[in-house]
């Protein structure tokens, strides 16, 4: 979905830097040093509590308050759900599949251990997927940005 929205406003953002560790900023995102600080710090689960602190302190001061506490709450909802995902072994979507391939393919997704549970569907229903579900997603992003 962010890929979608972000073509549809005709924008690019380089999507390799949401794997690299070394990542520092990924262009077309705002206060992505920000944004990526946090998301390491708290991946870090408590490993550095100091590090933690000055990240969201820097995210509250770049971006506000409000929008440290949505990252705060996007980021525990995505811990949430993977984690249950992965333990219980819950395939990924066919459609999100079909139309995220390349994505996948390019940030190395389909290595993942939990990739594991989810079968690639046919090649047909991977063509009838993409044209469907690209439609689908594409008029999602349309009317929430309208």
């Amino acid at each position: 979905m962010l890929r979608e929205s972000v073509e549809l406003a005709g924008e690019s953002i380089d999507f390799q830097g949401l794997t690299d560790p070394s990542c520092g900023s990924i262009e077309g995102v705002p206060h992505s040093e920000e944004l990526l600080r946090f998301a390491d710090a708290w991946m870090g689960e408590g490993e550095d509590e100091a590090a933690l602190a000055a990240a969201r302190a820097a995210v509250a001061d770049a971006l506000g308050p409000e929008a440290l506490v949505d990252a705060a709450g996007v980021a525990s909802n995505f811990q949430r759900m993977v984690r249950i995902a992965d333990a219980i072994g819950i395939p990924a979507d066919p459609a999100l599949m079909a139309v995220s391939e390349d994505l996948r393919d390019q940030l190395g997704i389909n290595d993942y251990v939990s990739a594991a549970n989810t079968r690639p569907p046919s090649f047909l229903k991977k063509l009838m997927l993409k044209l469907v579900a690209g439609r689908k997603f594409r008029k999602m992003i349309r009317q929430a940005s309208d």
